[in-house]
């Protein structure tokens, strides 16, 4: 079971055609090359000699299927002819047989169907049934659509001829079992141009290969709740642990999830693969190279970082990494990568000649940084979440009624610290980290022309160049002015007035 649930494709995908299909091919192949074959009830079996060959051994996709034991009625399809190379043998007419045979066993196979395999991995009808119920609610489908899944074929035809409808297995040797950047199941053979060969060999110890997180959680099913310690609000945490355990579903979010419009889900579905298998082991975390877009007009970049931890803010998922730093006084850098917008992501080995050496360093000294650091960076009083850009402060107004309704009594009241004359004093220090003089003096004087205490006047920090920052207060409107800095109140007005000057054209 865990050797399945390794490849059990995302929610994303589960419905397209080839994604559970690739996960049972994948799964026969692995228990025909390492385990004792895949057995289908009454009598009927799928079995490979391969399974005995010891790790030095060479092998072909097309090796692979035609040495396949198949039993899938009354008659066992003929056996390969094993005899050694004579006088009235070729290579030719060796290799003519080897494909005969292969044809014959694609055939067979075309006819299998997953619930074939499915039903004959439990010894009770109560553990298939457990299963059944676990799968339905993990990806939230329906009995329907589960029997639909069961009915398809994994190996179903894909072409004209042999070499066409076998193309989309040989890649699953290739890219799924063969790809150093992810789990390799097997090891590719290179000749000596550093070319692929076609040839496969085992790997010694394939059992290691299944992530930890899987191994522990072998007996639990799906878990389906929310894992309320990964909401920083710890309000809402409170909230969803209340009612996510609820015995009926009680809890719903309304939340945008943005997935990239210009690539495929496959493709999607394979970025978020990588990821989460560069972190299924903590303790050899490896170097990321990325592809990504920060915005529709801005080029495309190639970048090197390290990957930390995923940070949702409001509609979508970011990538906060390190990368080197350009200049000598600092060793690294943040940034925060939109998902979104990551076009494509290979995994680096350590010893990989593209590794800034600033990187190495810091794998070399331990002293990369964790995801514990990034939330212990998050602090719960600045605005924003670019925790790695300067902190400055901001002076706003607000409408009195908008800060008792919405600000007042709220976590919000933490970020946004009311001014007046009674604290104007006790927040002088901190007004002289931010301000200078003549803003100070500017400060006062709103403070002092007040009448009849129409507003609330606050001081908040924020990160400098944070997007989050610059959106918040559009959304407030006209219930918020921005007095200082002025360069943050002067990107706000142009905002507002291009904006305007789309609802005065004719």
């Amino acid at each position: 079971m865990e050797l399945l649930r390794t490849f059990l494709p995302s929610k994303a995908v589960l419905l397209e055609d080839n994604a559970f299909k690739k996960t049972w091919r994948i799964y026969i192949y692995l228990k025909t090359i390492y385990g004792v074959g895949v057995t289908l009830g009454n009598d009927k079996y799928i079995d490979s000699p391969l399974a005995g060959k010891n790790a030095s051994y060479e092998f072909s996709f097309l090796d692979w299927l035609s040495q396949l034991d198949i039993y899938l009625s009354n008659q066992i399809p003929k056996q390969l002819n094993k005899s050694k190379v004579n006088s009235n043998s070729s290579k030719k007419q060796q290799k003519a047989e080897e494909r005969e045979k292969a044809k014959e066993n694609i055939d067979l196979l075309q006819k299998l169907t997953i619930e074939d395999i499915w039903h004959q991995i439990f010894y009770t009808q109560e553990e298939r049934d457990k299963w059944i119920d676990d799968f339905k609610y993990f990806y939230k489908i329906s009995e329907t659509q589960v029997q639909q899944l069961l009915k398809l074929r994994p190996f179903d035809t894909q072409g004209g001829n042999f070499t066409n409808y076998t193309r989309l297995y040989r890649l699953d040797f290739q890219n799924s079992l063969a790809n150093a950047q992810k789990t390799q199941w097997l090891k590719p053979i290179y000749d000596s141009n550093k070319k692929l060969t076609g040839n496969y060999c085992k790997v010694d110890s394939w059992l290691q290969l299944i992530p930890e997180s899987l191994e522990q959680n072998s007996n639990q099913g799906f878990n389906g709740e929310v894992n309320s310690e990964y909401i920083t609000n710890e309000e809402l945490a409170d909230f969803i642990n209340k009612f996510a355990r609820n015995t009926q579903k009680r809890l719903l979010f309304a939340a945008e999830f943005i997935r990239p419009a210009n690539i495929r889900k496959q493709k999607y579905n394979a970025l978020i693969n990588t990821l989460e298998l560069n972190w299924s082991k903590s303790d050899c975390v490896k170097p990321l190279k990325i592809t990504y877009k920060k915005f529709k007009t801005s080029p495309v970049i190639i970048t090197i970082i390290f990957p930390v931890i995923f940070y949702y803010i409001k509609r979508g998922p970011y990538l906060y990494a390190i990368r080197a730093a350009e200049f000598e006084e600092s060793r690294y850098d943040w940034e925060g990568y939109r998902l979104d917008r990551i076009l494509d992501v290979e995994i680096l080995d350590w010893e990989n000649e593209q590794i800034p050496v600033k990187l190495r360093e810091l794998k070399d000294e331990n002293e990369l940084p964790t995801p514990e650091e990034v939330e212990d960076s998050l602090y719960a009083d600045t605005l924003g979440y670019a925790f790695w850009k300067t902190q400055k402060m901001m002076f706003v107004r607000f409408e009195r009624n908008h800060y008792r309704n919405y600000i007042q009594n709220t976590s919000r009241q933490k970020i946004f610290k009311e001014i007046n004359f009674k604290n104007f004093q006790k927040l002088n220090s901190d007004l002289d980290r931010f301000f200078d003089n003549k803003e100070i003096t500017l400060i006062f004087q709103s403070l002092r022309g007040q009448i009849n205490e129409q507003y609330v006047f606050c001081i908040a920090n924020f990160y400098e160049e944070d997007i989050d920052v610059f959106l918040r207060i559009l959304s407030w409107g006209k219930n918020i002015k921005v007095i200082l800095p002025f360069d943050l109140k002067e990107k706000i007005f142009q905002e507002i007035e291009s904006t305007l000057k789309q609802y005065q054209e004719k």
